[in-house]
């Protein structure tokens, strides 16, 4: 598991936790022997953006919900199962000119 999703495990549980540093060495030694591959809803708009689309919060969660239940076992999720989602529902609304130009230019992600 990726620090920085460890890190956020740990801010989303600090309310609760007595010891948030002890939290995160024992997330860690959890993980040394597990791996997961995480999608979020930050791929799904990159995604979207890719598609020349923008996604709320919301609708790229319930993407997020749909691959989720949707996907081979044996084959995962690959970003091509992103695109062929966007290329048959068209979710979201069309990126403006200006959008797409910061996207392709400056790698910026829109987000409705």
């Amino acid at each position: 598991m990726h620090d920085h999703f460890i890190d956020q495990m740990v801010r989303k549980l600090s309310p609760v936790l007595k010891d948030p540093p002890q939290a995160r060495k024992i997330l860690n030694r959890f993980w040394t022997s597990k791996m997961a591959l995480v999608w979020d809803i930050q791929d799904i708009h990159r995604a979207a953006n890719e598609r020349k689309r923008v996604l709320t919060d919301r609708e790229a969660a319930q993407i997020l919900k749909i691959l989720k239940q949707q996907h081979n076992k044996q084959l995962g999720i690959r970003w091509s199962d992103l695109w062929d989602h966007f290329d048959l529902c068209l979710p979201g609304r069309k990126m403006s000119k200006a959008e797409l130009t910061r996207f392709v230019a400056k790698d910026i992600i829109t987000r409705a």
